[in-house]
């Protein structure tokens, strides 16, 4: 009866020890896991900061900080620029050819618009993104949101100013014709901004240029 109960006594010792060595190694398992998809976010956000600053140039980042000088909340109006040589432009204005933005903000949109689909889906780390270009990033958002806000204004104030029905119309269609290929810009940087980084407005930030 001895030989029974301590029979039984070792095979419960067994199954709570094959158990206990499962638990250990799962838990192993899982830390690794975890681990390994953190270096490999942290892998993937050094990459594609590479990738920015082989695309977005100085001479791009130097367009920038003049327009933002030039659209000083505290001295001009929300949409538009002016600038220290006495040249004045308007959002409205800066993506067409000879307008202000020069084609750099234009490419540098375009860049982050690439990049903000891999933050939406967690695969890179958001902070050294964002404290890297989140100023360029939420300027560029702040310039094409107000395009997105007052299209239709600035057809009723064109209409206002005495442009011909002919005019209007053909007006219209072009500059909707020119919107839609712009918005496919941005689409997705403002998708990505509207949704995550309100949680972010006060993390540390590189600042490339201050309002003056």
């Amino acid at each position: 009866m001895k030989e029974i109960i301590s029979y039984i006594d070792f095979t419960e010792l067994r199954n709570w020890l094959v158990l206990i060595l499962a638990l250990i190694g799962g838990t192993i398992t899982i830390k690794t896991y975890i681990s390994s998809i953190k270096q490999s976010k942290l892998d993937n956000t050094y990459k594609t900061l590479d990738y920015l600053r082989r695309h977005i140039t100085d001479n791009q980042i130097q367009t920038f900080i003049t327009l933002f000088q030039a659209n000083n909340p505290l001295g001009v109006p929300k949409n538009e620029f002016h600038f220290a040589d006495g040249r004045f432009d308007t959002i409205e204005n800066m993506f067409s050819e000879g307008g202000c933005g020069n084609g750099d903000i234009h490419n540098m949109i375009e860049v982050f618009n690439l990049v903000s689909k891999k933050l939406s889906k967690g695969i890179l780390n958001e902070d050294l993104i964002w404290y890297e270009y989140g100023q360029i990033m939420s300027t560029c958002y702040e310039w094409t949101k107000y395009l997105d806000n007052n299209m239709e204004k600035m057809f009723i104030k064109e209409r206002q100013e005495g442009v011909s029905d002919k005019e209007y119309k053909e007006m219209i269609k072009f500059w909707k014709s020119q919107y839609k290929g712009m918005d496919k810009l941005y689409i997705d940087s403002h998708k990505y901004i509207e949704k995550h980084t309100k949680n972010r407005l006060d993390l540390p930030i590189k600042h490339y240029t201050y309002i003056e």
